[in-house]
């Protein structure tokens, strides 16, 4: 098993997501050796200091993660013909990285662990960040999935365009609305008043929108199509709850019991199926 021998891994890019996966590898195999850079010197300087990484170079490793933020990956990927070692990415669109890859001649594993926090930056880093989460790749390439699998994350293959499907309704419509939602409120004259009275229901509501706007741009951005589709099923949804609502239907209730079924299941575990 590869947790028997020495494995050497780079992480280019040392925020949440690359900070945190320096974290949980360096727990769970410690015998693996690291190395990491960093767009921003000081961010590397730092996890370097923490001991996250060690002093090396990303290029001399067998597995290399791309933990930058999407529009750095074409110019990253194109530095990279020639790498021996295996090549993945975190990016949370896959159809159009797979293709920047292709155009670079890398032979990219397609990579997204479905998990994060509104928080960035290495100082967000959390060891514990994708226990139990799933981890989607385009391909089962052993060193690959022995990372995934060492940080407590469960792999999910499947090829990138339904990824991006799957991905746009169930977290990149989530921001997109969550984001409508705040800028409703917020252009309410009575949003001043309405903040000292928000509890829980609204933290949870907006929490998404708290998030990075640059980071959530570039995602909607390269899954353009699928995340309009998504909006759309959700724009109709809303308008079939808001029929209800206005006629004074007392079936409306039918719709939330509707909705509470499906997120149970999802909840007691069917979605892993």
């Amino acid at each position: 098993m590869l947790q028997h021998i020495l494995v050497r891994v780079g992480i280019v890019g040392l925020g949440l997501m690359g900070g945190s996966l320096a974290m949980a590898l360096g727990e769970a195999r410690p015998g693996w050796e690291l190395t990491g850079l960093d767009s921003d010197a000081a961010t590397a300087r730092r996890a370097l200091e923490m001991g996250l990484i060690g002093p090396g170079d990303v290029g001399e490793t067998e597995v290399l993660v791309l933990a930058a933020p999407i529009p750095a990956l074409p110019e990253l990927l194109a530095g990279l013909t020639g790498y021996p070692g295996v090549v993945t990415d975190l990016a949370s669109t896959k159809a159009r990285v797979m293709g920047w890859a292709a155009a670079a001649g890398v032979d990219l594993v397609g990579g997204h662990p479905m998990c994060g926090r509104e928080l960035s930056g290495l100082a967000a880093a959390d060891p514990t960040l994708f226990r139990g989460a799933p981890w989607i790749l385009t391909r089962d390439a052993p060193p690959v999935t022995e990372l995934v699998q060492a940080v407590g994350a469960r792999p999910i293959f499947m090829e990138a365009e339904r990824h991006d499907r799957l991905v746009a309704a169930v977290s990149h419509a989530a921001f997109v609305l969550s984001t409508a939602y705040v800028l409703a409120l917020a252009a309410s004259p009575d949003w001043a008043d309405m903040q000292g009275v928000a509890g829980s229901g609204f933290r949870e509501m907006s929490r998404l929108a708290a998030g990075d706007p640059e980071l959530y741009a570039a995602i909607v951005s390269t899954n353009r199509g699928p995340v309009t589709e998504a909006v759309k099923a959700a724009e109709a949804s809303l308008a079939r709850v808001r029929r209800h609502l206005e006629a004074g239907d007392a079936r409306l209730v039918e719709l939330f019991e509707e909705a509470k079924r499906a997120r149970d299941r999802w909840a007691d575990g069917a979605g892993d199926r």
